[in-house]
């Protein structure tokens, strides 16, 4: 069939355009709101992570069921409490479960692949969505630790929109064990979180890439 077949059902289509909205978003999200933020210090960031979070859902969920629903209010709840609650505890479980809630994301895109006959280009976006938003997830997680614990990472105390897109930019590096070694983990747990996220992400890429090469050669032995 190629990279463009298999959209014969109104279903992979949504699929389709779902996933190319989400790419879209995470794409923006993670290189153009730090240069807008430059010029215009605004909510943005929380404007796009909900949208990263209803579309994520949208792409990865076959049905609406209740629990799933749920989930999403809840995270969108989490997001601007983060920005808003001064309360620590508040501030710690919201900011958990939206990692928590994107790395759900993450199994269903992987739970998705695994059932699909064939590569095409539906499977390429979503194996580069799952990607993107363990980034994505980690990235809050590390923003919360350098914000709350002093010290944890060598980054710039900056109470800003700024802060957050030097944890995206840490978690990207290390994820990709690039290590420019610019900004680096100062403590134990700040340590432990960073191999957590570099293993994550290779063990992602390992995953996807056994899946995509499985089917490769199972549609090759077809023909």
């Amino acid at each position: 069939m190629g990279l463009i077949g298999g959209f014969d059902t109104k279903q992979n289509f949504k699929q389709l355009m779902s996933n190319w909205g989400l790419l879209v978003l995470l794409v923006f999200t993670i290189f153009g709101l730090p240069i807008i933020n430059v010029f215009f210090d605004i909510y943005l960031f929380g404007i796009f992570i909900t949208f990263i979070v209803v579309i994520s859902t949208y792409a990865t969920s076959e049905d609406a069921k209740p629990k799933v629903i749920v989930q999403v209010l809840v995270a969108i709840i989490a997001v601007w409490i983060t920005d808003l609650a001064e309360m620590k505890v508040i501030h710690y479980l919201s900011s958990i479960w939206l990692v928590v809630f994107f790395l759900l994301r993450v199994f269903k895109f992987i739970k998705q692949l695994s059932r699909k006959e064939e590569v095409n280009i539906l499977v390429i976006i979503e194996a580069i969505n799952g990607y993107l938003l363990i980034g994505v997830g980690f990235a809050i997680l590390v923003d919360m630790i350098s914000s709350e614990f002093t010290g944890a990472f060598n980054f710039m105390v900056d109470k800003s929109a700024h802060q957050v897109y030097d944890s995206f930019y840490y978690t990207f590096v290390s994820m990709t064990t690039l290590g420019y070694g610019d900004l680096l983990p100062v403590t134990p747990i700040a340590k432990s979180l960073a191999l957590l996220i570099t293993l994550c992400g290779q063990f992602y890429l390992v995953i996807i890439m056994a899946l995509l090469v499985g089917r490769l050669l199972a549609g090759a032995e077809k023909n």
